[in-house]
């Protein structure tokens, strides 16, 4: 808390930069414990900077003496330098400072990064382990370069700095350790999970028109499944929480806009895995653009029911610019609880068959039920207490939409229930990746016990739901519905718009991956670039997906007794 306030303090001198820019500086828990709340005060905010400066620190509180490093590292006195005159900055740099008196910490760490757009661009990460641990016995080689081949194309060089600032940008600073090392570094054991895991931090939002929004101490994780392994991917996602035990417990700040929920236990920074430019298939590396998941997840809410928001933004991580990212919310207990009322440990939620809150009685109960046969009136009367039809039926109707290959028992999708007061399950849309790739695609024949295609297969033997599904599927398919031609690519193209120019950033410094650094499972191995696979990709949904999906859609559901 007040490490939250002395940053609060110093973000009121914040310069005005063009960079929306959210920070997240991270420290070990291990070290001296301060023994005094005043904190440092420096001259310079985190930000972007054109053109070399100094910083000048205030005296230290409690006559300690002020101790900085410039990597990263927790600056204790013993591998850290003594603060004697104002600290040159001509590079990308981060700065950690803290004061001292007789060994013991007297003013908790204070945190800046300096990043200077120009030498992003030339990044290659010398300083940085040359690994990124081990992976099946074999050591996963690092990649940090930004490739010349686009930063330097002529279709490119003049955009590349404006696309750095042409999306908030996320910061995430660790003490090397913390990231890479082999044994306690998150980064070099990404399929490690839980909270022996999780790592405190510190977590900046400086606003597009340079002013620090807020600060608040947090945790971060790796985030994920498939993309944990970093044979899957080499860009893993993160995962922010708000806890007590490193600062108010909660971040309140309207991160995705004014309306809706402003208080967040957690967000996720995703990173992306399928129809990526990592992906291990090259079919799925073609399709790339970045959009599909927040396109559904806005869809749903377009649809009437409360969904994950998310924005867009560039990270870097330790000083290293690291990719376009999607913060979004997390649809657990909190999510619906926020939503619904009551408490979060009111609530049972499942990440497909992972249990996040509460219990699975709930749920056994709803799929034996479904599995016995709802064809019935009666027996479709006794589900009806267990899950919001209607709003399952909508969840299923933009998951055809799509044709989502990847909804199984295992994978992508939430469901939540209150327990006190009893309320029926409601299904959540998650890593909708797998979606809007064939115009005729149909993925309703797909059916896997413990999952909402089961529930779908059971429930559409009953001639009132088949009613229902009907009603709902005309009210998003046709007039001014969610899923008709014009609002569907309306909706995406948003997202597209806002990323257009930054993508050129993600191509210089993944785009070479598959190519260049790990030749995994099929090609072809290209350098993805925006002009040769985005816009094309993003042309074929605008132009042939979103204008013939739906009536392809109301073909399908006509062809089985559903419309």
């Amino acid at each position: 808390m007040l490490k939250h306030l002395s940053h609060t303090l110093v973000a009121m001198l914040n310069l005005a930069h063009r960079a929306f820019v959210v920070w997240i500086v991270l420290w070990p828990l291990h070290g001296p414990r301060s023994i005094a709340a005043e904190a440092l005060i420096l001259s310079h905010p985190s930000g972007f900077y054109d053109a070399p400066f100094s910083v000048r620190i205030a005296d230290a509180p409690s006559g300690g003496i002020a101790y900085y490093t410039l990597n990263g590292e927790n600056p204790v006195p013993e591998r850290a330098a003594a603060y004697s005159a104002a600290i040159p900055i001509r590079t990308t740099t981060i700065l950690r400072v803290a004061s001292y008196k007789n060994g013991a910490e007297v003013s908790p760490p204070v945190i800046r990064t300096y990043l200077f757009p120009k030498d992003v661009l030339r990044q290659n990460g010398e300083s940085f382990p040359a690994t990124w641990g081990t992976n099946n016995g074999q050591a996963v080689v690092a990649d940090y370069a930004m490739d010349s081949e686009v930063t330097e194309h002529p279709d490119y060089r003049k955009e590349m700095l404006p696309a750095l600032r042409s999306l908030p940008s996320l910061s995430l600073v660790l003490d090397p350790s913390d990231l890479f090392d082999p044994s306690r570094g998150i980064y070099a054991n990404p399929k490690e999970t839980g909270a022996d895991w999780e790592r405190p931090a510190s977590l900046e939002l400086v606003s597009a028109d340079g002013h620090l929004e807020f600060q608040v101490n947090c945790g971060v994780r790796i985030q994920g499944g498939w993309n944990r392994r970093p044979e899957e991917s080499p860009k893993h996602s993160f995962r922010v929480v708000f806890k007590k035990r490193y600062g108010p417990g909660k971040l309140r700040h309207p991160l995705f806009g004014e309306n809706g929920i402003r208080d967040f236990d957690e967000i996720v920074l995703r990173s992306g895995c399928n129809n990526t430019w990592l992906h291990w298939k090259g079919e799925e590396r073609r399709r790339g653009e970045f959009v599909r998941d927040q396109w559904m997840r806005d869809s749903f809410s377009a649809m009437g029911h409360p969904s994950a928001r998310g924005l867009f933004v560039h990270l870097y991580l330790n000083g290293l610019y690291w990719g376009l990212y999607n913060p979004v919310e997390r649809p657990s207990a909190p999510f619906v609880a926020g939503h619904f009322g009551g408490k979060p440990e009111h609530y049972d939620v499942r990440n497909a068959d992972n249990v996040v809150e509460g219990d699975d009685v709930e749920w056994l109960k709803l799929m034996t039920l479904a599995n016995a046969g709802v064809s019935e009136a009666a027996d479709y009367q006794k589900l009806e207490p267990l899950l919001d039809i209607e709003q399952f039926a909508d969840f299923l109707i933009l998951n055809f939409y799509g044709a989502n290959a990847d909804w199984d028992r295992a994978s992508n999708w939430y469901a939540a229930r209150s327990r006190k007061p009893a309320g029926p399950y409601r299904f959540y849309v998650w890593d909708g990746e797998r979606t809007l790739e064939s115009i005729d695609a149909n993925s309703m024949a797909f059916d896997d016990d413990q999952s909402p295609t089961r529930l779908f297969h059971m429930l559409k033997e009953n001639a009132d739901f088949r009613r229902l599904f009907a009603r709902r599927a005309r009210r998003h398919l046709t007039g001014d519905g969610a899923l008709t031609p014009s609002n569907a690519a309306q909706r995406y193209r948003h997202w597209a718009s806002q990323i257009e120019q930054a993508v050129l950033a993600e191509s210089a410094r993944w785009g070479d991956y598959r190519r260049d650094v790990h030749r995994y499972k099929t090609g072809p191995y290209e350098l993805y670039t925006r002009n040769d696979h985005w816009r094309p990709e993003v042309k074929r949904l605008l132009e042939e997906y979103f204008p013939q999906r739906t009536r392809e859609l109301i073909k399908q559901f006509e062809k089985a007794g559903l419309y």
